[in-house]
């Protein structure tokens, strides 16, 4: 069975994003109902990161041919399948330990897959990465919101059973073919080392590693704290979701009209603008608590997420094909793995209820790439 390019990578990320709307908000809650302590819960959500880093650095270099991401998607899903069905039967301790991590270490190459793919069809048959990628953003709202309903109309277990259902349609989707099926990749020149190690001692990759390392990994605090912070501050739970799904909205609505707006713009106008955005949004969440200006400022989750993400995919679009896939894994491993977690352990350190402090290292952390900025090239 085959169907259009186009929708198959517009379904991939409507079912990863919608298990993603699952797993990021709510596994900590499923764990928390079967007893597993809070600490524990942050010990095995931090040793996740550590992971999702291993996954993508050793799993993506593998890639080496065209049809390569889609077989490993079917893989990765396959197994995260047979993990969590195991968990209908066995939940003890260690149980839930080992498929929470082995979760992580399966779901981290999902993402760049899906990148991967994308911009080798934005090559190939000039997709619009944006208006694409943007049903994803949309999934994730509702596979959060559908458990959040699930949640309260039956009980924590019906978390589980939306992520086997969501996984099982990804794995279904992965067994299609896609028509056109991707081209291979153009032959590496034989004086081009390929290694991934190689290339991340170039110059101009590392600047790029620390711009986006930075700028996304400056929403550690946020991802990590900022419920918490607002609640002890005393936000009530509806508006902090309120604010979360506001971020989400301006996020898809800048990938619906990205082409429109940025098309033109180059790649370090769109890091610039993502940093500036960076600066306001961090700064007022460190300030103020004043619920209208912090719903004015989480419109600001479209530049400092979205455009900086669609800003990476444009810079790694420009590679050869046969490096795409090296600078999507220093991508995702790096920039969105490993400097993302270190900067999450870091906010876990600074933290402290009603103190927005650790907001405002935040900002003060996208200072260095303002300079780095300058140095990228990628013409």
């Amino acid at each position: 069975m085959n169907i259009a390019a186009k929708s198959w990578i517009t379904s991939y990320f409507v079912c990863f994003f919608f298990i993603w709307g699952i797993f990021l908000p709510f596994w900590g809650t499923w764990l928390a109902s079967k007893g597993v302590s809070p600490e524990q819960i942050g010990t095995l959500f931090s040793l996740g990161l550590v992971l999702r880093f291993v996954s993508n650095i050793g799993l993506l270099p593998r890639l080496k041919s065209a049809n390569a991401p889609l077989k490993m998607v079917c893989y990765l899903t396959f197994f995260a399948l047979i993990c969590l069905l195991l968990l209908v039967f066995f939940q003890g301790w260690y149980a839930l330990a080992a498929a929470t991590l082995f979760i992580n270490f399966l779901m981290a190459p999902m993402v760049p897959l899906g990148d991967i793919i994308g911009t080798r069809l934005v090559k190939q048959i000039k997709i619009n990465y944006g208006k694409v990628r943007l049903w994803g953003s949309v999934s994730f709202i509702v596979g959060s919101t559908v458990v959040g309903w699930s949640i309260e109309t039956f009980n924590h277990e019906s978390i589980l059973w939306l992520m086997i259902f969501a996984v099982f349609c990804n794995y279904l989707l992965s067994l299609i073919k896609l028509s056109p099926q991707l081209q291979e990749q153009s032959p590496s020149p034989q004086h081009i080392d390929q290694n991934l190690f190689s290339l991340v001692k170039q110059p101009n990759v590392i600047y790029f590693i620390l711009i986006m390392g930075l700028i996304q990994g400056s929403h550690a605090a946020y991802y990590s704290f900022s419920a918490l912070y607002w609640d002890s501050m005393g936000i009530s739970e509806f508006n902090v979701a309120l604010l979360w799904g506001i971020a989400v909205a301006a996020e898809v609505l800048l990938m619906r009209f990205n082409d429109k707006l940025f098309g033109h713009w180059s790649v370090k106008k769109m890091c610039f603008l993502a940093l500036l955005a960076g600066l306001i949004r961090w700064s007022v969440l460190s300030q103020t608590t004043n619920l209208a200006l912090l719903m004015f400022v989480q419109t600001f989750h479209a530049f400092t997420f979205a455009l900086a993400h669609l800003a990476a995919m444009r810079f790694i679009a420009m590679q050869k094909d046969y490096l795409m896939v090296s600078y999507q894994t220093v991508y995702s491993g790096v920039a969105l793995g490993l400097i993302m977690a270190v900067l999450t352990f870091m906010s876990g350190w600074l933290y402290a209820p009603e103190d927005g402090t650790v907001f405002l290292v935040m900002a003060l952390i996208l200072l260095p790439a303002s300079l780095l900025i300058h140095k990228l090239k990628y013409d």
